[in-house]
C-alpha cells in the first residue's frame, strides 16, 4: 500500500505543525490518543484535494476501472469508489474526463500492494493502482484487495498515511505518531486494530472508510448528508444497498463504521448468539457477533434504535429516543437521555430465570413495550393487580425505595406466575407500560369494609326547670281558648 505525491516515490516528511491540537490523553504503549478531529487533522495535513472548478459546490470526479481486473475484482473498486462518495461530499461517474478531476484506478497483476498519486492544485487527475497477483478471481469481502483498494483510492482523493512510514520497514511502535493510528479507525493505517486495546476483527479487514476516515473526508470535501437519510437499518434485515453493513449469516464477520444522513435507524444484530456490546452514541465501538471493537459509529451521525441476539447483551442508548430490544438473554440495557423505549416482543426475552436490567429507568419519560409479547401469547389485554390470580394478561409492579429497584412481572399464559420479568433501576408506574399501542387497565383493589367510627357521647342539654315549664304550657292553652270563644261570640252577635 505505497503511495506517493506526482511525480514522487515517497511521502514527504511529516512535521506536526505547531498550530495541530495537542494530543487528547495517552493511549496504547503510551502514545497519545487523539480526538477524531485531531486524526481527521492529522491525516489530510497537507490538505490535498481536488477543487470545484465549475462551482456547483460539490467536487464531480470522473473514474475509470482497468479492464485487467476480473469482473469480481471490478466490482470490489466500484464498492470502494461507492463507499467514498456515501461519506463525503463527491459524486463519481465511471467515465472519461468532462468533471472537476479524474480518478484512474489500475491493475497491477505482479504485485500485491498499491501505490497512488495525490491531487494538487495543478493536477486534475490521479491514479490508484492496486495489485492483484495474490488477490483470486474473486477476492472476498474484508480481503486485503478490498482494503487495499479503499486505501489507495483513498490517497488519491488527498488523505494520507495516519503516520510517517511509506511502504515497509517500519512497525506499529516505531510508526505511529498517535495510538489510534490502527485499522480500527483507518483504512488509511498499516497496523492491526490489535495494536489498540478492545479490538480484534479476528483477521478481516474494512471494507470502507473507517471513523477517522470519514471525518478526514469530510475535512477535504464536506459531507454527504444525502446519503441514506431516511430510515436505515444496518446489519441483519439491512437495506443499506452495501454489503460492507448487510449481514445474512450468523458466520458473517461486520468490520464498517455507520455513516447515515438522517431517518431513524437501527443497527440490528438480532442474528448473532454471542455476547454483544452495542453502543449508539456517536464515535463509539460496538463488539458485535464474537469480534471487539469492530462496529462504529461515525461522528455527527445519530442512530436511533438497536436489536440485540440470544445472548447476554449490553445495549447502550444515547441523547435520542432510543428503541432497545435486547432479544432472549439476560441482557443489561441503558438508555441515556432522551424518552427511550424497551421493547419486549417475546417472554423469553427476559424471562424470571434470565431478566433483563434497565440501568436507568425514568418513569414518566421511558416506556416499557409489551405488545409484542401479549400478541404472541394470544392475551388482548393487560391488567394490573397486586397479586397473580391465574388470568392471562395480569401484571405486577415491585418496588424497593431503599434500593431504587423495581421490577414488572407478567403472567401470559394464567397459570398464577410470571413468564416475562424485566428488572429495572428507578420506578416503573402502570402508565410507563404500553401494549398495542395503549397504556393498560389498572384492575381495582378489592374493597375494604371500613371500620366504623366510633359515635362520641351525646352532650346532654342543660335542664329545664319542671314547674317553670309547666305554667308556660297552662298560659298558652289559656290564650288558645279565649281566642276561640271571642271568635264564636262575635259571629253570634251579626244580623
Amino acid at each position: 500500500m505505497r503511495s506517493s505525491y506526482p511525480g514522487a516515490i515517497e511521502l514527504s516528511p511529516y512535521n506536526l505543525p505547531v498550530s495541530d491540537p495537542g494530543p487528547f490523553g495517552v493511549g496504547a504503549n503510551n502514545k497519545p490518543s487523539y480526538t477524531t478531529d485531531q486524526a481527521a487533522k492529522h491525516i489530510t495535513r497537507e490538505n490535498m484535494a481536488f477543487r470545484d472548478r465549475n462551482g456547483d459546490q460539490k467536487v464531480d470526479l470522473a473514474y475509470t476501472v482497468d479492464k485487467r481486473f476480473t469482473p469480481q475484482q471490478q466490482q470490489r473498486v466500484r464498492q470502494a469508489v461507492q463507499s467514498w462518495q456515501d461519506v463525503a461530499n463527491i459524486n463519481f461517474k465511471e467515465q472519461t474526463g468532462g468533471a472537476d478531476g479524474t480518478v484512474n484506478i489500475r491493475s497491477n497483476p505482479g504485485g500485491d500492494g498499491g501505490v497512488a498519486t495525490f491531487p494538487s492544485r495543478s493536477t486534475t487527475s490521479t491514479t490508484a493502482t492496486v495489485g492483484t497477483r495474490s488477490a483470486g478471481t474473486a477476492p472476498a469481502l474484508g480481503s486485503h484487495f478490498s482494503v487495499t483498494t479503499v486505501h489507495e483510492i483513498g490517497h488519491a482523493i488527498g488523505l494520507q498515511h495516519p503516520g510517517n512510514y511509506n511502504g515497509g520497514g517500519s512497525t506499529y511502535q516505531s510508526g505511529a505518531v498517535y495510538a489510534g493510528d490502527t485499522k480500527a479507525r483507518s483504512v488509511m493505517s498499516y497496523w492491526s486494530e490489535k495494536n489498540q486495546p478492545g479490538h480484534d476483527f479476528q483477521s478481516q479487514n474494512p471494507s470502507a472508510p473507517m471513523m477517522d476516515d470519514i471525518a478526514a473526508a469530510q475535512r477535504l470535501y464536506g459531507a454527504n448528508h444525502q446519503t441514506r437519510n431516511t430510515d436505515t437499518t444496518y446489519g441483519f434485515n439491512s437495506n443499506t444497498e452495501r454489503e460492507a453493513m448487510t449481514l445474512k449469516s450468523a458466520r458473517d464477520k461486520p468490520v464498517f463504521c455507520v455513516w447515515d444522513g438522517g431517518g431513524e435507524d437501527t443497527l440490528d444484530f438480532s442474528g448473532f448468539s454471542q455476547d454483544q456490546k452495542i453502543d449508539l452514541n456517536a464515535e463509539s465501538f460496538s463488539d458485535v457477533g464474537g469480534l471487539k471493537g469492530n462496529v462504529s459509529i461515525a461522528k455527527g451521525c445519530v442512530v436511533e434504535n438497536a436489536i440485540g441476539g440470544p445472548g447476554r447483551d449490553t445495549l447502550i442508548g444515547n441523547q435520542a429516543n432510543n428503541r432497545l430490544q435486547g432479544g432472549a438473554g439476560a441482557d443489561m440495557l441503558r438508555g441515556g437521555g432522551g424518552a427511550d423505549t424497551f421493547v419486549y416482543d417475546k417472554a423469553s426475552d427476559s424471562t424470571p430465570q434470565s431478566p433483563d436490567v434497565i440501568e436507568d429507568f425514568t418513569s414518566g419519560t421511558d416506556r416499557i413495550d409489551v405488545s409484542g409479547a401479549l400478541k404472541e401469547a394470544g392475551v388482548s389485554a393487560l391488567v394490573f393487580t397486586d397479586r397473580f390470580s391465574g388470568r392471562a394478561g395480569e401484571a405486577m409492579l415491585t418496588h424497593d425505595a431503599a434500593t431504587g429497584r423495581s421490577s414488572l412481572a407478567i403472567d401470559l399464559k394464567g397459570r398464577g406466575s410470571a413468564d416475562l420479568l424485566v428488572k429495572s433501576n428507578g420506578a416503573i408506574k402502570p402508565g410507563d407500560v404500553i401494549w398495542d399501542g395503549r397504556k393498560p387497565e389498572v384492575q381495582p383493589m378489592p374493597r375494604v369494609q371500613p371500620t366504623p367510627l366510633v359515635q362520641p357521647t351525646p352532650t346532654p342539654s342543660p335542664p329545664v326547670d319542671s314547674t317553670t315549664g309547666t305554667l308556660a304550657a297552662l298560659g298558652e292553652m289559656i290564650t288558645k281558648t279565649l281566642s276561640l270563644l271571642l271568635q264564636l261570640l262575635g259571629t253570634a252577635a251579626r244580623p
